[in-house]
């Protein structure tokens, strides 16, 4: 996954595993739950995650609830068909590993 943080500029590009601990990016985290690549004899390379991410900013503790922004499929190949609407953040696969 890559996310960018839109008043910083700042971009990170980090895993998230699926089945894995739930990854941080400052005020979102991440959890993968499937992801997926074309087969090798199909026209385009792409890669499909499906992925839920939840708002919970810094500071507050574990036990405040987080608010879920995101939760679906996203494609590396179009990032825009099916992607985060955050006023803050943006975030997009770039890639599944076996």
């Amino acid at each position: 996954v890559q996310a960018l943080d839109k008043i910083t500029a700042e971009t990170m590009r980090f895993e998230v595993r699926v089945g894995g601990p739930p990854v941080r990016y400052k005020g979102l985290v991440f959890t993968a739950r499937a992801c997926e690549v074309t087969a090798p004899d199909e026209q385009t390379e792409d890669a499909i995650a499906y992925l839920e991410i939840r708002s919970q900013p810094r500071g507050m503790s574990q036990q405040t609830p987080s608010r879920q922004v995101f939760r679906g499929w996203m494609y590396a190949s179009a990032p825009s068909v099916h992607g985060l609407e955050h006023p803050i953040y943006d975030a997009w696969v770039v890639e599944c590993r076996a």
